[in-house]
């Protein structure tokens, strides 16, 4: 698929339709295909445009010239055609059939055939059409037209050879269930069901695609109970321990919290599904999940002090202010606000942190009375005293306890002298 960030979709959607007109110009048959077809009968906005056509890919770069195009997936028999920053990539690929899948992912190889042919190889119904955007008519050789109708997600063919091929298309199911709100078919969702353990063999930077995309969904809640019936949520996130009352909280916690961080909702994830996970386990997991080192470290700074801002009015202040004034401390508050209100647990330390957001930046956060370099003017010398000492010198002032940079500096240098 063609990514689509940040362009213009009637850019975009003008390119689309010029590409399918330009290779209909010089003789090929050529449509739109697989999830752009099924957003316009969904009446959403593509994401992507996708054309399949009769012309090989040397006759596909003959056509649109070797520096607008890309042969990276060219033994596939796809072709990706370069548009502007407004319009987009187009990835254009000839109606094939593939032939036998060793790795479980990728056929070992294809051979050129019917449009036909081609939409029968495809994952779900719903994938499986395409549109003349000339005449806006749909090709379907899978019944796509009718479970849109009926809001179902159906394999094309026989769910067990379709899952074979690419296992992946397991946790699609679910997926695409999730973010369109659709049934699964009967037999669809048995193979699911009977085939859960063979998502052990597709990658982790897979997985965390759709994990995203499942958990970002407005239906998320139904996408986690609908892991938990098929029996795929230890493959798509290892590490945790699932029973019906940790997925229960884990939908009350989602239903509560936004639905485009996905630290936040990981983090979310497995403060109920792994309670007793150090944060530091978490993070190794959230990493060979390949998600970034931002997305890990957030995760692991939340674990780490969710409990402690859910107990806010009983903690030293100073540790709390460092929390709050955190760049993840507001989103942190969210989980630990969701984890009262779904566990009907006392709010007092939640009030209490939106009590102490509400001042003014000076008041949260004052300009410490000493630093670094002030110290280094004092004669003392970087070290691990000398990080305490700064420490002491700021919880004091945060505490009220000193209030004046000559204050700050006496009591910085009794600290250091015991460390001498």
């Amino acid at each position: 698929m063609a990514g689509m960030q940040s362009i213009d979709t009637e850019k975009a959607r003008e390119f689309a339709a010029q590409t399918v007109s330009k290779l209909r110009k010089a003789g090929f048959l050529s449509y739109w295909a697989g999830g752009c077809v099924r957003d316009h009968h969904l009446q959403k906005t593509p994401k992507d445009y996708d054309v399949a056509t009769n012309a090989v890919p040397d006759e596909i770069r003959k056509l649109f010239g070797k520096r607008r195009t890309l042969a990276i997936g060219e033994s596939f028999g796809v072709i990706t055609l370069i548009g502007s920053k407004d319009q987009g990539n187009i990835e254009i690929a000839t109606f094939r059939e593939d032939i036998s899948y060793s790795d479980g992912r990728r056929p070992d190889r294809v051979t050129y055939s019917t449009p036909e042919i081609d939409a029968h190889r495809r994952d779900f119904t719903i994938n499986g059409m395409f549109l003349d955007p000339t005449t806006m008519e749909t090709i379907d050789y899978v019944g796509g037209l009718v479970d849109l109708e009926s809001r179902l997600i159906r394999a094309i063919g026989d769910p067990v050879e379709r899952f074979d091929e690419d296992k992946l298309r397991i946790f699609r199911a679910i997926r695409f269930a999730t973010t369109l709100a659709f049934d699964i078919e009967p037999n669809t969702l048995s193979a699911v069901r009977k085939y859960a353990d063979n998502l052990s063999q597709v990658s982790r930077e897979r997985i965390l695609v759709e994990l995203q995309k499942t958990i970002s969904s407005p239906h998320r809640t139904r996408g986690i109970q609908l892991l938990y019936e098929t029996g795929i949520l230890p493959y798509v996130l290892p590490g945790t321990m699932v029973d019906e009352q940790s997925i229960e909280l884990v939908k009350a916690l989602l239903t509560r919290l936004p639905i485009d961080d996905t630290a936040l909702s990981l983090t979310a994830i497995y403060r109920a599904l792994a309670p007793e996970s150090p944060a530091g386990d978490v993070r190794k997991t959230i990493k060979s999940m390949k998600a970034s080192n931002d997305i890990a470290t957030a995760v692991f700074w939340m674990l780490q002090n969710v409990e402690h801002l859910m107990n806010a009015h009983n903690k030293p202040w100073p540790l709390i202010q460092r929390l709050l004034v955190d760049p993840l401390g507001p989103r942190t508050l969210q989980l630990a606000d969701a984890l009262a209100t779904a566990s009907n647990l006392c709010r007092d330390g939640i009030v209490f942190c939106e009590q102490k957001l509400q001042l003014c930046h000076t008041e949260l956060n004052p300009e410490a009375f000493l630093k670094g370099a002030d110290l280094i003017e004092l004669g003392m010398t970087p070290g691990q005293a000398f990080s305490k000492v700064l420490a002491a010198v700021r919880d004091a002032q945060l505490l009220g306890e000193i209030t004046t940079p000559e204050d700050a500096r006496k009591m910085a240098q009794e600290i250091y002298s015991s460390y001498l």
